[in-house]
């Protein structure tokens, strides 16, 4: 009697597994070994591979990643958690303690205010499966304060400058980056009013904002494109755009695990190491970060060969010696402002209309140039406070400068008070924060949003330009190179005008070749 085999015990993988799995078929391990050492069948793992877009898409619109869970299975009302979550992430950035009631008491309030409805039930049993689904845990509260902590400091400049030691590593080979959100397309919108007026009739004001992250090392030799964080997964002004910047898609415009793993894999290792090759350096580097809850582990942002990895900040410290807080994020964001101001003056139209003009490909083309324009030596001034031995040379904070024409001139066309615009200008107020505080009602309203957007389009503010012809960028291309010429611009961007002078002619020559081919085939 032949014995049957054993029956496969039924088992169901939790999504980091799936995850793994799908790394693991792209460097061509076959599906029989995995199966086999999964304990699943093989139909399995080809589902797995089928589905794979909607796994991925999946964990990169969660803020804890894969985590343990097992399903795609998403909340029966997933407008009230993303609602309780960014009201969750908002109360926790402000060091609020949280308690289990407190999530069912706010849930019933947001079912009631998005649902309508007043039938809700906030059990043990759905408080279990939001945290699950959220990566939310409890922990003891510790320490006694949470502001910028001095005490901390000392003992861990201690620790960074002998892990750099024991690494054998020089300034070329340590990097930071670091995170803050920008509101990218807004001016300050307060005025006086006198005292008969109960109310200000204007603009509908923007609120979108990114998150922008600028990292480099400490020699000022490399500096990497910057990353930004906006909403959408595929903004349609991006389409057939050579981006200057890594661009992430992420709900909130929020930087998460997932996204800053993502980028250290695929983009923050691949160039450090290909950097550090053409200068002849070892391939070794480290990476310097803030422990904020969007950064993965110090184990998950270590290679396999131990040869890049990364060390976190002490909490509550970064803003007194993080190198990217030291003046750098702050020139880039005013170099940024007094772009959009000059921008907003330059054209022969209300600023109102330029700002609606200006869409996400404009944004990073923009952050490109101001990241580009940071003075050199200041990214080495600012690790004095961390690494003083790698100052050779003093150097001034960088200043910008915007004339003080330019904000009468925005100030008198919004009606906003020069010196608010001042203020907005120089400072850093709400935008240094990552995320951005809002009220009950403002995130009900960001939701609702939310809901009608098209992940791979702009939305309705954006202005779409018709195509232009070859025949005219060459001729404007031609202007701008006498106009170069006359007002003494250097050779490489003579040469780019050049280029791109020389390409729009070429284009309308075969343009012009392929409709007298096309005439000559329907010539009766």
């Amino acid at each position: 009697m032949s014995s049957q085999a054993q029956k496969r015990k039924h088992k169901t993988l939790t999504i980091k597994e799936k995850c793994d799995i799908l790394d693991r078929l792209n460097r061509n391990e076959s599906f029989s070994s995995l199966a086999s050492e999964y304990g699943v069948g093989r139909s399995t793992i080809y589902d797995i591979k089928k589905n794979h877009e909607k796994i991925k898409n999946f964990v990169s619109t969660t803020d804890c990643g894969p985590g343990k869970r097992q399903t795609l299975k998403k909340a029966e009302h997933p407008e009230v958690e993303e609602a309780l979550y960014m009201w969750f992430l908002q109360e926790r950035n402000r060091h609020a303690p949280i308690s289990g009631p407190m999530l069912a008491m706010k849930a019933k309030f947001f079912y009631k205010e998005i649902i309508k409805k007043d039938d809700f039930v906030a059990s043990k049993g759905w408080l279990e499966r939001f945290k699950s689904r959220h990566g939310i845990r409890l922990m003891t509260i510790t320490g006694e304060k949470l502001s910028n902590d001095a005490t901390c400091i000392e003992p861990f400049k201690l620790r960074f400058l002998q892990k750099v030691k024991d690494l054998n590593l020089n300034p070329s080979q340590v990097y930071n980056a670091d995170e803050s959100g920008l509101f990218w397309r807004v001016i300050p919108n307060k005025t006086f009013v006198s005292f008969n007026e109960k109310s200000v009739p204007g603009r509908k004001v923007s609120k979108e904002r990114v998150t922008i992250l600028p990292c480099a090392n400490a020699a000022d030799t490399h500096a990497l494109k910057m990353v930004v964080v906006g909403k959408l997964n595929k903004p349609r002004a991006f389409k057939n755009i050579d981006l200057p910047v890594h661009y992430y898609g992420q709900k909130s415009a929020w930087m998460t695990k997932d996204l800053f793993k993502k980028w250290f894999d695929e983009c923050f290792v691949p160039e450090v190491k290909k950097w550090l090759k053409n200068h002849n350096f070892p391939q070794k580097a480290l990476l310097l970060i803030d422990n904020a809850p969007g950064h993965p582990s110090e184990e998950e942002l270590t290679t396999e060969d131990k040869c890049i990895t990364a060390i976190f900040l002490p909490p509550n410290c970064t803003a007194l010696i993080q190198p990217m807080d030291q003046h750098i994020i702050q020139f880039v964001k005013q170099d940024y402002k007094k772009n959009l101001l000059l921008k907003a003056v330059s054209k022969d139209q209300p600023i109102e209309k330029t700002l609606k003009e200006f869409n996400m490909k404009d944004l990073v083309f923009a952050l490109c140039q101001s990241w580009n324009a940071l003075p050199s030596s200041t990214i080495t001034s600012s690790w004095k406070k961390l690494w003083p031995d790698i100052v050779t040379s003093p150097s001034n904070d960088p200043q910008i400068s915007v004339t003080s024409e330019v904000i009468e001139k925005v100030a008198a066309e919004t009606q906003i008070r020069s010196q608010d615009l001042e203020i907005w200008y120089h400072g850093l107020d709400k935008e240094e924060n990552i995320f951005y505080e809002m009220s009950d009602d403002e995130i009900i309203k960001e939701i609702s949003s939310n809901t009608t957007i098209n992940q791979e389009d702009d939305d309705d503010v954006i202005a779409t330009t018709p195509q232009v012809i070859a025949q005219d960028a060459a001729n404007a291309f031609e202007l701008g190179l006498q106009w170069a010429e006359e007002n003494g611009a250097s050779y490489n961007e003579l040469l780019l005008l050049r280029r791109l002078r020389d390409r729009a002619l070429v284009s309308r020559f075969n343009n012009v070749k392929q409709k007298k081919i096309d005439k000559y085939f329907h010539a009766s």
